[in-house]
């Protein structure tokens, strides 16, 4: 099970096709990850949420939302070094 003591992020970012490709070359060796996504619009600001304020007008949708990639710390070095290789 992961925790916030035995994890470590590897990878956060907004670009999906990025964040799938990591995910399919952690799963070819079998290293077990955990991912989170975040709605980076949705966040509460005063009376509302910043895109219900301000709106999405501008905002690149592949910047909407952010990836998060983690591992288990005794994974880390081996998911480094896999995705370092490529």
């Amino acid at each position: 099970m992961f925790t916030i003591f035995n994890s470590e992020s590897l990878w956060i970012g907004t670009d999906l096709k990025r964040f799938n490709e990591i995910r399919d070359k952690l799963d070819a060796v079998k290293i077990p990850y955990k991912y989170k996504v975040k709605n980076r619009l949705g966040q509460w600001v005063g009376r509302g949420t910043l895109r219900g304020n301000m709106g999405s007008f501008g905002t690149p949708s592949d910047q909407m939302y952010q990836y998060e990639i983690l591992v288990y710390r005794k994974d880390l070095d081996k998911a480094r070094y896999i995705l370092g290789r490529s």
